[in-house]
């Protein structure tokens, strides 16, 4: 009697309603299984992307300038999830002898080095750094390579923390100005006895500079620092970078320069802020006060001392400086015309200029007068400067490629 029943009912219901159900459940199926798809391409994408460091690593350097210190090269190779062609893990610093070959002296792995700002300098006794991970900054000492932890930043407040148990879109739902920073140390010099940090608290605008015992991390001086204006080490040199200007929309910056509280600009003009890819001194555009549109010249301030105006170059030839060493500049110069770029340099004290190479892909450099440090953006060279009888550069002579 159930069967009967069964059948009954089966043959009541209308055959365009089981088809339209079938449908429906087919549709959410592969609507379910597409999502599922997607979900594990991302997932696959993600592990390729971020594994990739580990599974190939690269052995040379990468693009990063280092510094030359006693005739031996230190450099940043970089880690992490690369670009195309970029140095990968693992990596960290690394010391070069021409000649002996390279070394890491700090693996990335150990210290979490993050080079978007200045997080290492060394002196004759050892390598300072800072590990982002911990704010901690380190010493390495180069003849033993003793690790010694030297200062800790002081932990962040409590109100930083609470905010990482907020769900994802009220954190980014959240006005602007209301964004937390991580505190967090940059590296502004190393000397023989002192190392200078910047010690940037969670309001991400309020920063101290701390000035820290270089054997014993013992801190010898802590100073509020001056809204809109900050220093930048050249050597021994302190500059104060003044802000002057800023365009609201762009955020273009004008400054002044100024050493023991005297301007280093010609009257009437004002500088772009400087950035530390210029090697060897303290490199600044300048031009007329106004809109800052009018010609201009670069300010050089070289390590050794003294205060330099180096001319933007003739029409039709575009000039990028690239590092200062033993009274010369050296620069790269493209010709519009198409005859490619070439690499000079530049006597500071008469002004001339000798060629050095006739065609080159050179972005970054840094030299110390013998041993010569070139990067294309990806891959690094070492070569050895050759010279004549009466002081001057005469050219470059490979010693070793991608290092």
């Amino acid at each position: 009697m159930k069967g009967e029943k069964l059948y009954e009912l089966l043959d009541a219901l209308d055959d365009t309603l089981v088809l339209e159900s079938a449908e429906v459940k087919r549709t959410t199926w592969r609507r379910r299984l597409a999502l599922v798809a997607a979900v594990v391409a991302v997932i696959a994408a993600v592990w390729f992307f971020t594994t990739e460091p580990v599974r190939h690593p690269r052995e040379d350097v990468g693009g990063q300038i280092g510094v030359i210190q006693d005739g031996v090269y230190y450099v940043y190779a970089g880690s992490g999830v690369p670009a195309p062609k970029e140095a990968r893990a693992p990596q960290g610093l690394v010391r070069y002898v021409p000649g002996q070959g390279k070394e890491v002296l700090v693996p990335y792995r150990d210290h979490r080095l993050d080079i978007s700002g200045p997080v290492w300098g060394l002196n004759a006794q050892g390598l300072y750094y800072i590990d982002g991970a911990e704010n901690q900054l380190w010493r390495l000492d180069l003849t033993t390579g003793e690790e010694t932890l030297l200062y800790e930043a002081p932990t962040l407040s409590p109100g930083r923390w609470d905010r990482q148990d907020r769900p994802l879109w009220e954190t980014l739902l959240e006005d602007i100005h209301d964004t937390a920073y991580d505190a967090a140390l940059f590296l502004d010099q190393v000397t023989e006895d002192t190392v200078t940090l910047t010690y940037r608290y969670t309001d991400g605008s309020t920063t101290d500079t701390l000035v820290l015992d270089s054997r014993t991390g013992d801190l010898r001086s802590k100073t509020r620092n001056q809204a809109g204006q900050w220093t930048q080490y050249v050597g021994d040199r302190a500059i104060a970078v003044v802000l002057r200007t800023q365009d609201p929309e762009t955020g273009q910056q004008w400054v002044d320069l100024r050493e023991e509280g005297v301007s280093l600009l010609p009257a009437g003009t004002v500088a772009q802020a400087p950035t530390a890819a210029f090697q060897g001194g303290l490199l600044a555009w300048y031009t007329d006060q106004g809109e800052g549109t009018g010609e201009g010249a670069y300010l050089l301030l070289p390590q050794a001392g003294g205060v330099y105006s180096l001319p933007a170059g003739p029409a039709g030839e575009a000039r990028t400086y690239l590092a200062a060493a033993q009274g010369w500049v050296y620069y790269t110069a493209r010709q519009e015309a198409g005859r490619g770029t070439a690499l000079w340099a530049r006597n500071l004290a008469t002004g001339e200029a000798v060629p050095l190479l006739e065609r080159c892909n050179i972005t970054g450099l840094v030299t110390d007068g013998t041993w010569c440090y070139c990067t294309n953006g990806s891959t690094t060279d070492c070569y050895r400067l050759d010279w004549d009888g009466q002081g001057r550069p005469t050219g470059l002579v490979l010693v070793e490629s991608a290092l």
